[in-house]
């Protein structure tokens, strides 16, 4: 097949030619775009498996577009991403190679094997990703600073974009395009006051790197032990604790929170115990305005298909100014 002749030309970026494809496998943990793993032979006889995501405009999946508010995700973000964690040594699968032409855009993975996060039954393990989260913060954050203050005089634009923070008009006007009962859309609007000052309460929040979607299935616990985050189209620039609300959805109401004691008491300066759960009860109602705010016709998938409505109204009464 010519794009098997391609695939290979492009591995030969990393391995030694020439490169063969043995087999390709579809992944079933594809979201926005297709995803394959690629077993492949290199010119000196060695073979290994190669995650393959085909991150071209035209390999969108369907549904993809809405998942995102209507607006195609970027592909260069997550190239950019792999750039930024490559030598971070935090475990993330190392990037093999890479095409980026106007209209194909490939990124080739080193595939880790495991299981995610998400069919892990053992706390430690849930404790050692939160662990993780507040490392991979600090180490990324101060990457991309070191960056900027490097390029001072530079005129592209901020990266990675800053996380855009959800409204109470925002929900309500998805909610009338998705036909909500009016009864919901009194709930949505309820939220308006809590939700504002979530967002003030977040925006003080020293900007940091996150993932921007670390639900536990974003989340691989490898064979080897390591912590590997997956899926980095959604990096971003944003209050830290985004992300450990999103790595703690559905288990927000655990006694003692004990992933939230794990990433806090890992923080190189941990901020006073009241002021950070109240930083994340703001981070949590954000994460439940965001996913209230989806567009009609798109169904969320498994590890995102939550009541949030209830969510948000759970948490909404915890938030002060």
């Amino acid at each position: 097949m010519a794009e098997d002749a391609a695939l290979a030309g492009a591995l030969e970026q990393a391995l030694p030619a020439p490169v063969r494809i043995l087999a390709r496998r579809p992944s079933p943990f594809a979201s926005s775009f297709p995803l394959a793993e690629l077993d492949v032979e290199a010119g000196d006889g060695t073979r290994t498996t190669v995650v393959w995501k085909d991150l071209s405009p035209s390999a969108l999946l369907p549904g993809a577009r809405d998942a995102r508010s209507g607006a195609a995700p970027d592909p260069a973000r997550e190239l950019r991403a792999y750039e930024l964690i490559g030598d971070a040594d935090l475990g993330t699968a190392r990037k093999l190679a890479a095409v980026e032409e106007r209209d194909r855009v490939w990124l080739f993975l080193e595939a880790v094997r495991g299981a995610r996060l998400e069919h892990v039954g053992d706390p430690p393990a849930w404790e050692a990703a939160a662990r993780w989260l507040a490392g991979a913060h600090t180490t990324l954050t101060a990457r991309v600073d070191a960056l900027a203050a490097a390029c001072e005089t530079c005129d592209a634009p901020a990266w990675p974009p800053r996380w855009a923070f959800p409204d109470a008009r925002t929900l309500l006007a998805r909610g009338a395009e998705r036909g909500d009962a009016p009864q919901r859309l009194r709930r949505i609007e309820a939220l308006a006051g809590p939700l504002a000052l979530a967002a003030a309460r977040a925006a003080t929040a020293p900007p940091t790197v996150i993932h921007g979607e670390l639900y536990a299935a974003n989340v691989l616990i490898a064979d080897d032990g390591r912590v590997c985050a997956l899926d980095w189209e959604t990096i971003a620039r944003g209050p830290a604790l985004l992300d450990l609300a999103t790595l703690t959805a559905g288990g927000w109401d655990m006694p003692g929170d004990p992933l939230a004691a794990a990433y806090r008491e890992a923080l190189p300066d941990p901020p006073p115990r009241n002021a950070f759960h109240a930083d994340l009860d703001a981070a949590r109602l954000l994460t439940a305005a965001h996913w209230l705010a989806t567009p009609a016709g798109w169904t969320p998938p498994p590890e995102q298909a939550r009541d949030w409505l209830c969510d948000a109204e759970a948490i909404a009464g915890r938030i002060k100014a």
